[in-house]
């Protein structure tokens, strides 16, 4: 891989995650941010507005340059999240909320993706880079 591979989630009214693969970095925007930027913005749905920007960053580093979008496919990406469209490249997305006090998991339902589980749970080790997770259907052979 040539590059880094970068991804932005969002989910309103929770707010849009920034993720980047190599080196690993992680940002977020809280949805009050987003709230307090729709309030000075009138008329502009922050979620959209962000998405947008984001593709078009997106477009332009991806290193060819007939791929740059212009201003009005940039409005036309915001305009479509705004009304209500679900806007994604990827082949899945899955957005929830966990309780980090106990991740007791049913061993049946979480295979094969016990190691990425017990590296994202709270006893998972904060290294700064990519956890490289493995696939296993046998309990407890997560590294």
């Amino acid at each position: 891989m040539a590059g880094s591979q970068f991804y932005v989630i969002g989910k309103k009214g929770f707010g849009v995650l920034f993720l980047r693969t190599s080196p690993l970095r992680v940002a977020s925007v809280a949805h009050d941010v987003i709230v307090a930027y729709e309030k000075s913005h009138p008329g502009i749905d922050g979620y959209a507005r962000v998405a947008a920007a984001a593709k078009a960053m997106m477009a332009g580093q991806d290193g060819q340059s007939d791929t740059a979008l212009d201003q009005i496919q940039i409005q036309g990406i915001e305009a479509l999240i705004a009304g209500g469209a679900s806007v994604s490249e990827a082949d899945f997305a899955l957005v929830g909320e966990v309780v980090d006090t106990s991740w007791d998991f049913n061993r049946v339902i979480q295979m094969p993706i016990e190691s990425p589980l017990h590296a994202v749970g709270p006893s998972g080790s904060v290294t700064g880079t990519l956890f490289e997770a493995i696939l296993s259907d046998k309990p407890n052979s997560a590294p």
